[in-house]
């Protein structure tokens, strides 16, 4: 499920067991499964390893590019 954000503009989760999803621009900025705190102003997303790889599909996220970087 999507955590809206509170008042502030952020959104906090703080269950245990869930995989935890955070995007923002299409890009994946974390996404395990953790009994961890989180809070984050990004689109944040809470469930079972299932939901989140279809909401991944359904949002068409990805993991951000990594570029090398030579001098």
């Amino acid at each position: 499920m999507i955590i809206p954000p509170n008042e502030n503009g952020w959104s906090y989760d703080d269950s245990t067991g869930n995989w935890k999803l955070v995007y923002a621009d299409k890009v994946i900025i974390f996404y395990e499964e953790t009994n961890v705190s989180i809070a984050t102003q990004s689109a944040l997303f809470v469930g079972t390893h299932e939901e989140c790889e279809e909401q991944i599909v359904k949002e068409n996220l990805s993991w951000p590019i990594e570029v090398e970087i030579t001098a």
